[in-house]
């Protein structure tokens, strides 16, 4: 599943854009392969973030996911529960399982997302049409 209304990373995130504040997460695709969670590592509140580092991890019993931010920005709000509570993430990976709320310092480096249909493409390439239309 692939939300129209998102827009995605290389790294199998997505990003909601709304008019204060940028939402991040990670795409379906990630959480089922990661599957079953162990563990979700976040960073505090008014942490800075920079594209080319990562900002937390996604542990599943074989694998762990570095999870990327798409631009430049400071940390607003952390969805905590989900440190705890796995269940979220798993069940509702583009709503309750958000990640962050960050202020993106400059918006425009935000144009160089993927659209939803390019994003789908870039996974069949990298993991095949079967995961894709699970």
């Amino acid at each position: 599943m692939i939300p129209e209304d998102l827009m995605y990373t290389p790294s199998h995130g997505w990003v909601r854009l709304t008019t204060a504040l940028v939402e991040i997460g990670v795409t379906d695709l990630i959480v089922r392969k990661l599957l079953p969670l162990i563990s979700v590592d976040l960073p505090d509140a008014d942490d800075e973030l920079m594209p080319e580092l990562p900002f937390g991890e996604l542990e599943g019993l074989y694998e762990v996911h570095q999870l990327y931010p798409p631009a430049e920005a400071r940390i607003v709000e952390v969805n905590e529960e989900l440190i705890w509570d796995h269940k979220k993430l798993v069940k509702d990976p583009y709503g309750a399982g958000w990640l962050l709320k960050v202020h993106v310092h400059e918006p425009r480096a935000l144009e160089g997302l993927l659209a939803p249909e390019t994003y789908r493409q870039y996974c069949v390439q990298q993991l095949g049409k079967a995961a894709v239309d699970d």
